[in-house]
């Protein structure tokens, strides 16, 4: 099969906010269908710059980012993103009121699959990698990482100990590996290698590995996230 250079993303997608905080809601076809019912949203490239200004953006962007990039699919479980061993994403509840009938699946014969994920865990994540990229920077300059984003990825006390430490470059250098280590494996993805017919080289991607639960199509989100996270870490 050959894998695609662009993103899996919902049929359609609303935003909504209520008592329990603001929500993302999206739908795909059921399971069988082609793509595991997603359709394909646009080229990875930028991806993790959108992404990490979703922070402090307001709710109505993401709606946008969702149909160009996808979703993470935060599993109702731990918070965590949906292709970390094959979690599927909250259900959803009624689309009567989020899909008008003029939605893009009206009229679809194929049955279709709601679901929804609090922006509340996509701004903490946002943050997360933000903070991960400026620790990483300071690093490349010789410098230790600001304490307050240490304390965000590692802890208070962690974070006090990174700063204080003679050897904080160093330190902090080797946490930071573990850190994206450790979510590279979470997330259970393999690296992919792919040459469209078009393209001069190759790329090299990430993709979630199968292990049951619920089957995410290739080159969803937050492997993707990861891949460019990591290609700006080893970056000049």
């Amino acid at each position: 099969m050959t894998y695609p250079r662009s993103l899996a993303v919902p049929l359609d997608v609303a935003v909504h906010e209520g008592e329990d905080g603001e929500w993302v809601a999206w739908r795909v076809r059921a399971p069988g269908n082609i793509d595991y019912g997603f359709a394909r949203g646009e080229r990875p490239e930028g991806c993790l710059e959108a992404f990490l200004a979703l922070e402090e953006a307001p709710l109505s962007e993401f709606a946008g980012f969702v149909r160009r990039f996808g979703v993470l699919g935060i599993s109702a479980e731990d918070d965590r993103p949906g292709v970390c061993a094959g979690r599927a994403p909250r259900d959803g509840e009624s689309a009567n009121d989020l899909f008008p009938r003029t939605s893009l699946t009206e009229g679809w014969t194929v049955p279709l699959r709601l679901y929804r994920e609090p922006a509340e865990v996509w701004r903490a994540m946002a943050g997360t990698l933000a903070a991960t990229l400026r620790v990483a920077a300071a690093l490349r300059a010789m410098r230790p990482g600001d304490e307050a984003d240490l304390a965000r990825l590692f802890g208070d006390e962690a974070a006090g100990q990174l700063a204080a430490s003679t050897r904080a470059v160093g330190e902090q250098r080797v946490r930071i590996g573990e850190l994206v280590d450790g979510w590279l494996a979470e997330a259970g993805v393999r690296p992919v290698l792919t040459w469209p017919f078009v393209a001069d080289s190759p790329e090299l991607a990430l993709d979630a590995e199968e292990e049951g639960g619920f089957s995410w199509p290739a080159r969803s989100l937050y492997p993707e996230l990861l891949t460019q996270l990591v290609r700006k870490l080893a970056g000049p």
